[in-house]
């Protein structure tokens, strides 16, 4: 990574700009200068109108995917990006869509209060008079409303006394009752005490004509609504012939907001911007000819190294092809700070180990060879998804290779002629291997803790807090194999002073930090005790053993109930498929799951903590990340 320091003209900013975003790896970083003459920059009028209209085509892209999500996504460099942006103007579909959407909302709301009202006007259908009819009866009054079933029992009883009353029960759910009255006039006023009494609720209908009528009028609107909907569908569709040019143009206005963002990390004078930054070392060449090309020479560029101590660096992790698709394991964790060293080409022959020894059974490597194989293949993906799939793939060969070892295939389904470990007799074995792979994991964590020490040239360090555990953990674990193997006085005596010298070098100089000796000491002293944790660590790795044997017996548990359940004859051979197929394929999701999660949890825990501070600020390309193409350099 190297550093730059631009002074450059005020009319040459924007074109310079624009030629850097297409260069795309320059990393912005706010100006260190604080004379008293230089300014900010303020941001552009334009640039709060761009982040509307970047706004107005995000809702226009979404509302015409129709909750549909991208499954293609063409490829495109950024001048031919730029070239067909330029060329399409949105408003005009904007101001169509937004009429669309509204009229429609307009009509959806319509349409609701229009089955309400269809809802009550089929209460009435036995009515067949006209409302102005009714309402010209001479000695009686027509009444409609509704009284709670609970307590119509009682109001129907004193109904009886008015003999000049007709009432009739229109419709009865299990709430409410709708009732339709001829009342006399000459009883009017006391038979509506008498309801408003027990809680009757009069309905007054604002329509002329019959129920039968105004039912017809309303179903004629909802069909002239429905049809105005299809109308609008079809020009909702008609603009969605525009979506590629939307989403190429939202993309477009997201890169000229980024370039008018950056601005408030520069500082002016009133005829010179001054710009800072870091790009790829790699790039140092192709960057100062963009910068002499766009101002003519006219500028003032300085490069120079970095201070690997600076956490402001920003990162770029670059791996070799296989290497790289573990990336993301590293990432998940941290990026890894400048001084530091990427931990990714180590733990990614590791993490490929413990996977495959976590699931090793050959036929759930070979679907997931299969499955992820067929999917890069045939999809056209992103980049990241089609990492994410080669990640898996190359995990599935470790996965087979560990099968074969095994000799498992759906348990002990098939049984493989290739067979090394036997998982149901030769338990010390695999218990062994994996506390080997576990001291060869935890040995590398220390020795990559002294080449990043030995690198910032800090070798007292390196000796100190690694040669020293070096020799404390191997004559430790020298000492309790001694039980086991026969060692002559000679060589225990030595491995015994060895680990008394590590040990009291421990104590010595692990906190020779310290200000004062107690203090010294004391750490020392707590350091030493963390070698208790070491016992916890090799106690981890015995789930490389534990996942292995673990998903081995699921499996054969399934395959023991299927034959039992074969030989009950046709009806039990086909719930044994079923069965099969689903216990198999639930097995092969909890193992690669499993294996994940704990390879994951064995990187992190075991192996990171013993040299990996992490911490890195990633690397920012001078471009907006792509949501709708495949961008190509």
């Amino acid at each position: 990574m190297k550093k730059f320091e631009l002074f450059t003209l005020n009319n040459t900013r924007g074109r310079l700009l624009e030629e850097l975003q297409k260069f795309k790896f320059v990393h912005f970083v706010e100006s260190e200068s604080e004379e008293e003459i230089l300014e900010e920059i303020e941001l552009p009028k334009e640039s709060f109108f761009l982040k509307e209209d970047s706004q107005k085509l995000k809702w226009m892209i979404e509302s015409l995917r129709k909750e549909q999500s991208k499954k293609f996504f063409p490829t495109m460099n950024f001048e031919e990006l730029e070239g067909k942006a330029k060329k399409y103007s949105f408003q005009q579909d904007f101001d169509t869509l937004d009429l669309i959407y509204k009229e429609k909302e307009q009509n959806k709301q319509e349409l609701g209060n229009l089955k309400t009202k269809k809802q009550e006007l089929r209460i009435w259908m036995q009515i067949r008079e006209p409302l102005e009819t009714l309402k010209k009866f001479k000695k009686t009054k027509a009444v409609f409303g509704n009284i709670s079933s609970k307590i119509f029992p009682i109001v129907e009883e004193k109904l009886d006394f008015f003999e000049k009353t007709y009432f009739e029960k229109m419709y009865e759910d299990s709430n409410v009752i709708h009732l339709f009255f001829l009342i006399s006039f000459s009883e009017e006023d006391k038979v509506m005490e008498l309801l408003r009494m027990y809680g009757f609720t009069e309905l007054h209908f604002s329509f002329s004509g019959s129920f039968q009528e105004e039912l017809k009028k309303i179903e004629m609107r909802e069909e002239e609504l429905e049809k105005r909907n299809v109308i609008l569908e079809q020009k909702e569709e008609k603009l969605r012939e525009n979506l590629s040019e939307m989403e190429i143009k939202k993309e477009y206005l997201e890169n000229i907001i980024l370039r008018d963002d950056v601005l408030s990390n520069f500082r002016k004078t009133d005829f010179v911007n001054i710009i800072e930054g870091y790009i790829p070392a790699n790039l140092e060449k192709e960057f100062k000819a963009l910068v002499d090309d766009v101002s003519e020479k006219k500028s003032f560029l300085k490069i120079s190294d970095v201070d690997p101590e600076d956490p402001k660096v920003p990162i770029i992790l670059k791996n070799f092809k296989f290497f790289s698709l573990f990336e993301s394991v590293t990432k998940m964790y941290a990026l890894p700070r400048y001084h530091e060293i990427d931990p990714t080409p180590i733990l990614s022959i590791f993490y490929w180990i413990f996977f495959g020894m976590m699931v090793a059974d050959f036929a759930y490597g070979l679907i997931l060879c299969l499955a992820t194989g067929v999917a890069l293949h045939f999809l056209k993906l992103r980049d990241q998804s089609r990492k994410f799939l080669e990640f898996f793939f190359a995990l599935s060969f470790s996965t087979m290779i560990w099968g074969l070892i095994y000799g498992s295939a759906f348990g002990d389904l098939i049984h493989l002629p290739t067979q090394i470990l036997d998982s149901s007799k030769d338990f010390m074995s695999i218990l062994i291997l994996s506390i080997v792979f576990g001291g060869v994991h935890l040995v590398t964590a220390l020795g990559m803790k002294a080449y990043v020490l030995i690198k910032n040239e800090h070798w007292i360090d390196a000796f100190y807090d690694v040669f020293l555990w070096y020799l404390t953990l191997t004559s430790v674990i020298l000492l309790i194999l001694s039980g086991k193997f026969v060692f002559s006085p000679l060589v225990k005596t030595i491995i015994s002073v060895c680990a008394a010298l590590g040990m009291l070098g421990i104590v010595a100089f692990s906190a020779r930090d310290a200000k004062t000796l107690a203090g010294r000491i004391g750490g020392g002293l707590y350091s030493l005790y963390g070698i208790t944790s070491y016992i916890g660590d090799f106690v981890s790795y015995l789930r490389l053993m534990a996942l292995g044997l673990a998903g081995g017996f699921i499996a054969v548990a399934i395959n023991i109930i299927v034959k039992k359940l074969a030989e009950t004859g046709f009806v039990g051979l086909i719930f044994g498929i079923v069965i099969f197929a689903f216990g198999q394929t639930f097995n092969v999701f909890l193992s690669l799951l499993s294996a994940y999660v704990h390879t994951s949890r064995l990187t992190y825990v075991e192996f990171f903590s013993k040299f990996y501070e992490g911490g890195g600020k990633a690397f920012k390309n001078f471009r907006s990340e792509s949501q709708y193409f495949e961008m190509k350099e």
